[in-house]
């Protein structure tokens, strides 16, 4: 009887731990939510940017090239200022598990791409391609 007892035990545990896994999916990270943070904090930024970061960017002689950039390199990005609306449009660009940032000058020659990717429930800048002139 004991053994039957702890066999009903076991089993009700293992199915209650199953049943809780369930339920407790990690929900996706709102990208609204993420990206606030990211501009307006630089230690939360560089803890959600994918190190070495790889990105494209015009060289001298305006041919796409591929660059890496290391953390200590890095500077930190601000993409959601007001003050620039007067000489630049952004655009997002948003798929289930990827957002793309575009920033277009008006009249200035910016053209940057900045690709931000869901990965474990949470968004992370990926990558960013500068077709500046």
């Amino acid at each position: 009887m004991k053994k039957f007892f702890l066999l009903v035990l076991v089993l009700a545990m293992t199915v209650n731990t199953n049943v809780y896994a369930r339920n407790t999916k990690t929900v996706p990270e709102d990208f609204n939510t993420f990206f606030s943070k990211f501009n307006t904090d630089s230690k939360f930024q560089i803890s959600r940017v994918i190190f070495p970061l790889k990105y494209k960017a015009n060289n001298e002689d305006f041919e796409l090239t591929d660059y890496t950039m290391t953390k200590e390199k890095y500077k930190v990005l601000n993409l959601n200022r007001k003050a620039d609306e007067k000489y630049l449009k952004r655009t997002m660009l948003i798929k289930k598990n990827k957002v793309t940032l575009e920033e277009r000058g008006l009249d200035n020659g910016i053209y940057i791409d900045y690709v931000f990717e869901l990965k474990d429930g949470k968004w992370f800048l990926k990558t960013f391609v500068d077709q500046s002139t």
